[in-house]
């Protein structure tokens, strides 16, 4: 029964896998490098042939220089010009327009030349106001004379441009000022007609007097308002004491209150002072009272008189106390007269002085605008006088001629550029080809790509050797100590394989194609094993081309083909070699249709005798896709071992490999992977071959193999 492939081990890390297909990539540079060196060969022939195709050229170069430039609006100061305008001039060298204009220069004073298509280039020099000009043609006269004229025109564009931009300025300027000087008559003779109607001097004068008066009648109303609140919220008493406490003012000599002032006034007459005078007297007899109360009694005729006296003085006090409150509510009348009659002159007056301001503020909005149209004028006179010096005294930009066209050279320009071009196009074509070759190329350079395509066991890998030449076979002390681990690695995969039931012991070693190194693996496969104690039969079944004999350097003719023919017993071919344990059964002679031996009964028998001779038969096979052997023999096989070349076999002719070998029911425990690059990330363990320097003594490493040999033997007795 065919062993179970263990789980796919999980993918490798992103660096892990573009370093492999970095590897990949170099490992097609190097089998391929011919194809982006031929295409690199290619790309410089062409544009070698192109260059070599083109008509010589003629180069000629002149120099233009930007001088300093004389600032009219600065007071005639001289100063160097700034360096941001050099790009504008280099693009105005080389326009449409100026070129054009030196072609027809050219035609009107040379025309015997014939024209031709000529490059400029302009260039400034760093930290200078140097232009380098550089005319490349096919003619050499037409080059020097058509660079001459470009620089000519590129001046006479320049002035040009000055002129009409100093005529557009100065037309522009005029009309403004036409504009303008008529706006300015307008506003005039509005401010004239305005002055005509209205008397300005008057108006201002007026508008402070009313302004003034206002402040005066707005102060009055303001007064007689607090002086009507006041008789209007306090009683008599109150009115009367805030009355009182103002006399002492007005007797010091301040200014008593009138009635414009809102203050009221006091008087030694009339019911306020009788009013006031009753009180006090009123108080007197009171105190009196209190006085004598101490020792009279109140039936005491002094005690019942100023009793009499105050009750006449209190109904004294009665009518003089209405008299005065009638007084002061004809004064509060009054008072609200005077200030209906102040907000009436206060609204006739506001009225004027609104009407005042409204005629000054027109005379002042009408003056404002006579004024800026006069500094407006006056400006624009102003830039006109400069625009006509300066157009006089030409304050531009002054842009000269350094160098006339020198005498042309013969060039070949873009020479560097051309070759740059064809290396760099062959280099592209070439990678191209290489990565489309890569895209077509399905054969695996790692396991890691194996495991991506196959889910196939992968039994072992075998490192590929760094000689030149047919590899040797192992030896038992051989230094080849990564190389020897690789095969004993196989051998105890082969060993510890699950498997339910009897373990295999004849092994079918096979391949897609040739050149896979099977026949090396199987002779190196049968080695460890017999190492390891195993009695074992290495079987050359290969009935085309096997070269077993000679490998093991085994004299003998005869062997297998015989054999299948039963013209010899197969123990009389078998013979011992070199290795202790391991017996070889060489290939004979060559057989013409070997398929059709080796699917006969007899097949079946010789293999059921040699089965309880050894403890394992290796048969070296021949490739799937080559012959039909192998798919022949391997169904009589207990195992095959199917042998993958790494960056050698096509991923397609394995898989119809195998897809021919499971048609035939063939059991394929697992894959041998030959020529593995362990330069690869992934191979990192087989790095450490110091750890093979001291190898153990030989007797104890085939006493411990043969220990491990034990274990199948007697899995596979039971």
């Amino acid at each position: 029964m065919q062993a179970s492939a263990p789980d796919r081990p999980s993918s490798a890390s992103w660096s892990t896998s573009f370093i492999t297909r970095l590897h990949r990539y170099k490992s097609l540079l190097l089998r391929r490098w011919w194809i982006p060196v031929l295409t690199i060969c290619l790309g410089l022939f062409v544009q070698a042939w192109l260059i070599y195709q083109t008509p010589p050229s003629f180069l000629s170069a002149s120099k233009m220089m930007l001088a300093g430039k004389l600032n009219i609006s600065q007071s005639a100061v001289y100063s160097e010009d700034n360096v941001n305008f050099y790009g504008t001039q280099i693009q105005l060298m080389q326009s449409a327009e100026v070129r054009r204009s030196a072609e027809a220069f050219v035609r009107s004073t040379h025309p015997e030349m014939q024209p031709v298509l000529v490059e400029i280039t302009v260039a400034q020099k760093p930290r200078t106001s140097i232009f380098d000009l550089q005319a490349i043609g096919s003619t050499a006269e037409y080059t020097q004379a058509y660079l001459n004229a470009l620089m000519q025109k590129y001046l006479d564009f320049k002035k040009g441009m000055r002129e009409d931009q100093g005529h557009n300025v100065t037309t522009a300027i005029t009309e403004q000022l036409i504009s303008v000087e008529k706006d300015l008559r307008n506003g005039e003779d509005e401010m004239l007609e305005f002055q005509k109607q209205n008397n300005i001097g008057f108006i201002q004068e007026e508008g402070n007097s009313a302004a003034a008066y206002l402040v005066r009648l707005n102060q009055q109303y303001a007064s007689l308002k607090t002086e009507y609140d006041l008789l209007s919220l306090l009683d008599l008493d109150q009115n009367l004491d805030r009355t009182q406490k103002t006399r002492p003012d007005a007797s010091a000599g301040a200014q008593p209150a009138d009635d414009q002032s809102g203050g009221m006034p006091f008087s030694d007459v009339g019911p306020e002072a009788d009013y006031l005078k009753a009180k006090q007297a009123l108080q007197l007899l009171r105190a009196e009272k209190d006085t004598l109360s101490k020792d009279l009694r109140p039936k005491h005729p002094k005690i019942i008189k100023l009793n009499d006296e105050i009750a006449k003085s209190e109904n004294l006090i009665k009518l003089y106390r209405a008299d005065t409150v009638e007084k002061l509510e004809t004064r509060r009348k009054s008072i609200g007269k005077q200030m209906e009659n102040l907000q009436s002159n206060i609204k006739e007056w506001e009225s004027k002085a609104l009407d005042l301001s409204q005629r000054l503020a027109q005379f002042n909005r009408v003056k404002g605008k006579v004024d800026r149209l006069k500094t407006l004028y006056d400006r624009l006179t102003n830039n006109l006088k400069e625009v006509n010096v300066s157009q006089s005294v030409d304050g531009g930009d002054q842009i000269s001629i350094m160098e006339m066209a020198g005498p042309p050279m013969s060039v070949r320009p873009g020479l560097l550029k051309s070759l740059l071009i064809g290396l760099g196009c062959g280099g592209l074509a070439g990678i191209g080809i290489l990565l489309l070759l890569d895209r077509i190329d399905d054969r695996m350079a790692s396991f890691g790509e194996f495991q991506h395509q196959f889910s196939e066991n992968v039994l072992g890998q075998i490192p590929k050797e760094k000689t030149k030449g047919r590899v040797t076979l192992l030896q038992p002390d051989d230094a080849r100590h990564v190389i020897a681990e690789s095969y004993r690695n196989i051998r105890s995969s082969i060993f510890f394989m699950p498997y339910e039931g009897p373990r295999p012991k004849t092994l079918l070693i096979t391949s897609s194609v040739p050149n896979e190194g099977k026949s090396t693996i199987s002779s190196n496969l049968a080695i460890t094993m017999a190492l390891s104690g195993a009695r074992t039969l290495l079987i050359d079944g290969d009935l085309r081309r096997g070269a077993l004999r000679e490998a093991f350097g085994i004299s003998s003719k005869i062997g297998f083909s015989e054999v299948l023919k039963q013209e010899v017993n197969w123990q009389e071919v078998v013979v011992p070699t070199s290795y202790p344990s391991l017996f070889l059964m060489p290939r004979g002679k060559t057989l013409g249709q070997p398929s059709e031996h080796l699917l006969r009964e007899s097949t079946d028998q010789l293999l059921k005798e040699m089965y309880s001779h050894y403890d394992y038969i290796i048969i070296d096979s021949s490739p799937v896709l080559a012959a039909d052997d192998s798919t022949s023999l391997a169904p009589k096989i207990d195992a095959t071992l199917f042998v993958v070349r790494l960056s050698y076999t096509s991923a397609r002719l394995i898989r119809k490999s195998l897809e021919l070998l499971y048609n035939r029911q063939v059991n394929v425990p697992g894959v041998i992977l030959n020529y593995v690059d362990t330069s690869l990330p992934e191979y990192y363990y087989y790095q450490y071959s110091e750890y093979y320097n001291t190898p153990a003594p030989v007797e104890e490493h085939d006493g411990v193999a043969a220990s491990l040999h034990t274990r199948p033997k007697q899995i596979q007795s039971s």
